[in-house]
């Protein structure tokens, strides 16, 4: 048994590998956006930026593989666009329109971003401007993680979801818990490295 970092109001952090604790535990649906062969390398810091290091096993496509042969209950996974082999037929696309409108397209960074369903439906778009100096999560803001989502477009997502207990096993600081809190759900998420379990810690004692 692992003991968790953080748990109070139905939601539950654990510090260490999902290898090891995602099997122990029970939930209804996994939301996650996962390492899964980019290499990002991270970055230094430059004004109004943070530095971030690079992100754990961001070298191949093993954790996302690893999660759809482990969990074979619903599942929404980030960036599945780039591993189409490992998908079976019959599931459904989130489409994140990150920027809305053809002017907002010029800002820095990909325009959308996929995430795909292991259950069948209809295809659903998400729209949540976020990008450049546009931060959904409110002015002022930073984001805590090199690859985090922001909040709002995670509790449109959720709504979407499988109802019952969220399971996040790839954190990062914590977007997809604040998101379940926000919205009245239970949720569990598992971290490797415990900054980021700091950080989403204090993000869910946030009211």
């Amino acid at each position: 048994d692992f003991e968790p970092y953080y748990e109070h109001a139905g939601i539950t952090i654990y510090h260490g590998d999902c290898r090891e604790i995602l099997p122990g535990l029970e939930a209804d649906v996994v939301v996650t956006d996962p390492p899964y062969g980019i290499c990002y390398g991270g970055f230094p810091a430059n004004i109004g930026a943070r530095a971030y290091n690079p992100i754990a096993g961001d070298a191949t496509q093993k954790d996302a593989e690893w999660l759809l042969r482990q969990w074979t209950a619903p599942i929404v996974i980030f960036g599945a666009h780039e591993f189409p082999h490992l998908l079976h037929a019959g599931g459904r696309w989130f489409c994140w329109d990150k920027r809305l409108t053809v002017k907002a397209d010029k800002m820095i960074g990909t325009p959308f971003e996929l995430a795909w369903e292991n259950r069948p439906g209809k295809n659903v778009m998400l729209r949540c401007l976020h990008g450049g100096v546009v931060n959904a999560n409110g002015h002022g803001r930073p984001r805590q993680h090199p690859t985090e989502k922001p909040i709002p477009m995670l509790r449109i997502l959720l709504d979407y979801c499988q109802p019952g207990i969220i399971l996040d096993p790839f954190m990062g600081s914590g977007t997809t818990l604040r998101a379940a809190k926000d919205l009245g759900r239970k949720a569990i998420g598992i971290e490797l490295e415990e900054k980021y379990c700091e950080i989403a810690a204090k993000r869910l004692q946030q009211e």
